[in-house]
């Protein structure tokens, strides 16, 4: 049984200049359907945050990869559905705990769930948005997948104490590292275990594993890039939000790097209160560097390097609409 009607699907469809879509729309509703289906004695209370999560928004970008994949490898459909789907249910279950973790009242615009419940209950429900994706991938019945996904959650979750435990430094390694494990392995989950769905070659698994790889990092910075960029309207949360966290994205670096004594940086590292009023000068500042072009200088490159990695593999829609999607992530800031 589905609790909600598709309209996340229609808006999913028009919020991305991502040409790939047009490829699976057909599939995403399925996915969209099982994301929604309630399950046997799941309370009313898990359904309704689900509609809730969904419906706010968000490309399913994740299960757009995973869907692409599979179909370039001709893959069993009702296992790429299910496969899809405890990709992007992964992801929601992180967002949900983000937002716990980070006291966020809001994303995309929306309020999240722990605005809406008290926090026992959001944990609860991330914890059941974690193991609800851990049974869809499960069905798939293919262990190697499994262990791919075990894997993710445990480099997800060590990435997130990670990013605590470097909150408030200025530390490059750290930064890739963190938004690989936030990002970039939930980008090779989907295409490389889409491609093992399918017994792909050898060879091709580990093309789409660096794929994934490159583009979701790049995708990260881009996310990093709009932070500082884009208004608190359109990103849904205030600007800098990050920095006042004390999580030094990739244009904080940039800017530190140019700027290695600003007092408004020390400031703010010495300090360590997101509060301080040194934040807002020192925002304005790297919105004037041109730091945040650097990181998106970054961001291409790196999407090329994923683009490369279908260099040797045959030409098909799909590997097309999956090398095009850098491009259009690059072109979310312009």
């Amino acid at each position: 049984m589905v609790n909600s009607n598709l309209d996340t699907v229609k808006y999913v469809a028009a919020s991305t200049r991502f040409a790939g879509y047009d490829l699976i729309r057909e599939n995403l509703t399925l996915v969209e359907e099982k994301l929604l289906a309630e399950q046997p004695g799941q309370p009313r209370l898990i359904g309704d945050a689900a509609v809730q999560i969904l419906q706010a928004g968000g490309k399913r970008i994740r299960a757009a990869i995973s869907l692409l994949s599979a179909a370039n490898f001709d893959a069993d459909l009702e296992s790429s559905i299910s496969l899809a789907a405890g990709v992007e249910m992964l992801h929601t279950a992180t967002l949900v705990h983000d937002d716990i973790i980070d006291g966020a009242d809001h994303r995309r615009n929306e309020p999240t769930l722990n605005a809406s419940l008290d926090v026992k209950r959001s944990v609860l429900i991330g914890d059941y948005f974690f193991a609800r994706a851990a049974n869809l991938v499960a069905d798939t019945n293919n262990l190697d997948i499994m262990k791919q996904f075990s894997k993710t959650l445990m480099t997800i979750l060590a990435g997130e104490v990670n990013q605590q435990m470097s909150r408030w430094q200025l530390d490059r390694r750290s930064y890739f590292d963190r938004i690989y494990a936030k990002t970039g392995a939930m980008f090779v989950l989907a295409a490389k275990s889409a491609a093992t769905l399918a017994g792909a070659e050898k060879t091709h698994i580990l093309a789409f594993e660096k794929f994934g790889h490159y583009t979701g990092i790049a995708f990260q910075i881009v996310d990093d890039v709009l932070d500082f960029t884009s208004s608190p309207g359109q990103l849904g949360k205030p600007v800098g939000s990050d920095i006042r966290e004390g999580i030094f994205t990739l244009p904080v670096l940039h800017f530190a790097k140019m700027y290695p004594n600003d007092p408004d940086l020390r400031v703010v590292i010495e300090s360590q209160d997101g509060d301080h009023p040194a934040i807002d000068k020192l925002i304005s500042k790297i919105q004037a560097s041109g730091a945040a072009d650097q990181a998106l200088h970054e961001a291409k490159n790196l999407v090329s390097i994923g683009q490369q990695a279908f260099d040797e593999l045959p030409h098909s829609a799909y590997v097309e609409a999956l090398s095009s999607l850098g491009t259009s992530m690059i072109n979310r800031v312009a």
